[in-house]
C-alpha cells in the first residue's frame, strides 16, 4: 500500500460511529453486545429472521469497511489489528512477501505501482502498471486492496510459493501472464549510491522510510568528500512513503525554500518549507510511471524551485496525503487511514490524477532492469549522465 502519511495519535470513544462492539461480562461478543446505531433496524431484522449462524465479529468488521468504501477513495480505509501491525513492519523496511507495492486504479483494479528492488516480483519481471487479477487462481475483488495484499503475503513464511496472474498491455494488446514466485524476507534499504566518472554522484531512493533522510545525507556527504560535482536522484519505481523522510531529503538539497503546499478538507493552506543550507550543483531527477506520492513531492519541489530537471516518463499522479489514526477499540489496536489533504508544488503545480511531465522524455522498455547495475540497458540513466558530463 502506498501513502504519503503523517502519524496522528487518536483514541475513539466507546461508541464512535455507533458500531463499536461492547464487551459483556464474559469478555465475548454476542448479538446483544453492540450498539449498531442507525444500522440497528437492519441488524435486528437479521437477528430475527436469518436462518444460519451469524458471525457478529465479521459483521462489525464488514460494516466498518463499508463505511470507508462508500467514500470511493481507495486510499481511505478501515484498518484491522493485523493491518496496523503490517503497517509497522512495512515502515521499518522488513516484511515477508513477494516485494511489490500496489494500489487501486480508477476501475477498482489492483495495480502494481512498483516492484521492490531486488525482490521476487522484480526478479520475475513484474512491472509498474501491471494489473494483478488473480492470486493462486483466486480472482481479486474490485477495490479490495487489503484482501489482495493478504493473499500475496500468505502466512508470511519465506520460501512458500504463490502464483500471481497479471494483465499487461503491450503495444495496445492485452496479455495475461502467470508468475510463480517464492516469498522472501524483504529488507528495503531505501538509499544506495555510487560516484561515477566526471564527478557524477548517482543516488537511488527506492522508497521513503524512517532512515531515508539520514542515509541520503550520508550518501551526499560521502560523495562530496570524493569530489562529486553533479547529482542524479533516481526515483523511478519509488511508490512513496513518509512525508518526514521527504522533508529530510529536501532539507539537504534546498536552501530556505518551499517544499510543497498542503490544502486540507477545510480549504486551509499550509506551506512546508526546507530549512537546510542547500546543495549547489546540477541535479537531474529520474522519474517514471512507478514514481508516486512522496517521490512526486520531492520531484516537484526540486523542479518548481528550479533546482533540478526531470528526466524519464510521466509520474504516477498521487497527490493526496493520508494520516493513520490508531484507535483503541475495547482493547483492539485498530485504526483508520484517511485522506486528509491534497498537496501541490511550490508554484501550485497539481499532481493528483495528473502526474509530472519530465523536461526530457526518454522511454524505457524494461521497467524491472533499471539503475546503475543495468546502465548498459538503461537509456534514461544514460541520457542523464550524458546531460551532466
Amino acid at each position: 500500500m502506498i501513502f504519503l502519511c503523517s502519524f496522528v495519535s487518536y483514541k475513539a470513544g466507546k461508541n464512535s460511529a455507533g458500531i463499536v462492539p461492547q464487551s459483556n461480562s464474559s469478555g465475548k461478543k454476542d448479538e446483544n453486545s453492540t450498539d449498531y446505531g442507525s444500522f440497528k433496524p437492519f441488524v435486528d431484522a437479521i437477528k430475527d429472521k436469518y436462518y444460519f449462524d451469524i458471525d457478529y465479529d465479521k459483521m462489525n468488521t464488514e460494516i466498518k469497511k463499508a463505511i470507508f468504501s462508500s467514500l470511493g477513495d481507495p486510499y481511505t480505509q478501515y484498518m484491522t489489528e493485523s493491518d496496523m501491525k503490517e503497517l509497522q513492519k512495512t515502515s521499518t523496511g522488513k516484511f515477508v512477501g513477494i516485494g511489490v507495492q500496489v494500489s487501486v486504479n480508477d476501475k477498482g483494479e489492483i495495480v502494481v505501482v512498483a516492484p521492490i528492488k531486488g525482490g521476487p516480483s522484480q526478479k520475475a519481471g513484474i512491472q509498474a502498471e501491471d494489473i494483478i487479477i488473480k492470486v493462486d487462481d483466486q480472482e481479486l475483488a474490485k477495490n479490495d486492496l487489503e484482501s489482495a495484499v493478504k493473499l500475496m503475503r500468505g502466512e508470511e513464511k519465506a520460501g512458500t510459493e504463490v502464483k500471481v496472474t497479471i494483465k499487461r498491455v503491450v503495444d495496445s494488446e492485452e496479455k495475461i501472464l502467470d508468475f510463480t514466485l517464492k516469498r522472501e524476507e524483504i529488507t528495503t534499504e531505501s538509499v544506495s549510491s555510487k560516484l561515477l566518472d566526471n564527478g557524477i554522484l548517482y543516488i537511488q531512493i527506492t522508497n521513503f522510510a524512517e532512515k531515508t533522510g539520514e542515509d541520503f545525507e550520508k550518501a551526499v556527504d560521502e560523495g562530496l568528500k570524493k569530489g562529486a560535482k553533479s547529482l542524479i536522484i533516481d526515483l523511478r519505481n519509488n511508490p512513496g512513503g513518509l512525508v518526514t523522510a521527504v522533508k529530510q531529503v529536501a532539507d539537504k538539497i534546498l536552501p530556505d525554500a518551499t517544499i510543497m503546499k498542503v490544502v486540507d478538507s477545510k480549504g486551509h493552506e499550509t506551506v512546508e518549507k526546507a530549512s537546510g543550507s542547500g546543495l549547489d550543483m546540477p541535479i537531474i531527477v529520474l522519474i517514471n510511471k512507478g514514481s508516486a506520492s512522496a517521490s512526486e513531492v520531492l520531484s516537484v519541489a526540486l523542479h518548481d524551485n528550479k533546482k533540478a530537471q526531470l528526466l524519464g516518463e510521466k509520474s504516477f499522479g498521487k497527490g493526496i496525503i493520508q494520516s493513520i489514526f490508531p484507535i483503541n477499540n475495547e482493547g483492539k489496536a485498530e485504526g483508520i487511514k484517511i485522506t486528509i489533504a491534497e498537496y501541490f508544488g511550490p508554484n501550485g503545480t497539481k499532481i493528483n490524477k495528473v502526474g509530472l511531465e519530465p523536461d526530457h522524455k526518454v522511454e524505457q522498455k524494461n521497467y524491472s532492469k533499471i539503475g546503475i547495475e543495468h546502465l548498459d540497458i538503461d537509456p534514461q540513466l544514460q541520457k542523464a549522465i550524458e546531460l551532466l558530463k
